[in-house]
């Protein structure tokens, strides 16, 4: 035993001196000699003194855990419980050596529905009368948190008896909520540079759904995070014709920007030697007149126009239109955004 005695063993030694002043005014005889086994079942303490001890450990749980060994640390979805209680024989001498316990919890004092275990603990070193376990520790994932859904009652067995009464342990909800976060908790200034990427986000995880309206913007995002511009050393002419007038034409840009190609950043020009024509570009498929669109108020002079038009089959269309003589049209790629990077 060692030389600082902790409040447990004082604590057990005052009820044992209680019990033994009680005594003292009540006579009877002497109880018969309990084999081994009965000693052990007779000196658990289930009384009054069990349960205030009880009661005293789960409230400082945290302080007598640790001259103890320590339990496996379950999940987030789990816990353990760190059960502690002092043994003695029919005279109230602390025990002391290794015993085969298991413990169960029920949802009712007695009969009931077992709502956890029965978890076994072959070997639980008694010292100096005082022996801790960790429920939940021999069981994989530990205790599931749901199993403290009200209160709970102990049942242990000690060398293959049951001891009763069972051991009243009340839930505790704010242990629960500790393993939940608070929706709107975490914000930016709770997560680190950089502490989230590709490896901490499965695919598919983030959608529309998960993304609040007008969130993200080019200002929020890293320059290389979902993609990066790709301009040209030389714009190239991707769609050209001079003559008549004509109507939506389809451009296939695929021999120009590759697959992962987003949007593109377009410019579209135009002369003609007579009338009062106009040019437009829109998104393949698309059902409106949306996109570039470059009028010449001026015979043979040049008017144009830029804009970024969304890709869709890697594809595009333009016209040229208004009964125009065409002289030189045309449509020109100067840069184009690719993701993946």
């Amino acid at each position: 035993m060692s030389e600082q005695r902790n409040l447990l063993s004082h604590l057990g030694e005052a009820i044992d001196n209680y019990r033994a002043e009680r005594q003292c005014y009540v006579e009877k005889e002497p109880a018969p000699r309990l084999h081994h086994r009965g000693r052990v079942l007779h000196w658990f303490i289930p009384n009054g003194g069990t349960l205030l001890l009880i009661a005293l450990l789960i409230a400082t749980q945290s302080i007598w855990a640790q001259p103890f060994a320590a339990t496996n640390a379950p999940g987030p979805s789990a816990t353990t419980v760190n059960y502690q209680g002092r043994m003695a024989d029919n005279l109230g001498t602390p025990l002391n050596g290794s015993y085969g316990m298991s413990f169960a919890l029920y949802d009712t004092a007695s009969a009931g529905n077992l709502v956890w275990g029965p978890e076994v603990h072959d070997a639980v070193m008694v010292s100096d009368g005082l022996f801790s376990v960790g429920l939940g520790s021999r069981t994989t994932g530990g205790i599931p948190t749901t199993t403290w859904n009200g209160d709970r009652y102990l049942e242990i067995t000690v060398g293959g008896e049951t001891l009763s009464p069972r051991q009243l342990i009340r839930s505790v909800p704010i242990a629960g909520m500790a393993l939940t976060v608070p929706d709107g908790a975490i914000g930016m200034n709770q997560i680190a540079a950089g502490a989230i990427g590709a490896a901490q986000i499965a695919d598919g995880a983030v959608g529309t759904g998960q993304i609040m309206e007008g969130a993200v913007t080019f200002e929020t995002l890293a320059p290389t995070a979902v993609g990066k511009w790709i301009i040209p050393d030389n714009p190239s002419t991707i769609a050209n014709q001079s003559g008549a007038s004509f109507n939506w034409q389809v451009v296939d840009l695929s021999a120009s920007v590759p697959a992962m190609a987003e949007i593109v950043y377009l410019k579209l020009f135009i002369r003609e030697t007579g009338g009062n024509g106009w040019c437009s570009v829109r998104p393949y498929g698309s059902t409106s007149a949306a996109g570039i669109e470059t009028r010449t108020p001026v015979a043979n002079q040049y008017g144009s126009g830029t804009a970024m038009i969304a890709l869709n089959d890697a594809k595009i269309e333009w016209k040229c239109t208004s009964g125009a003589t065409i002289s030189d049209a045309g449509v020109e790629l100067w840069g184009y955004f690719e993701s993946g990077y």
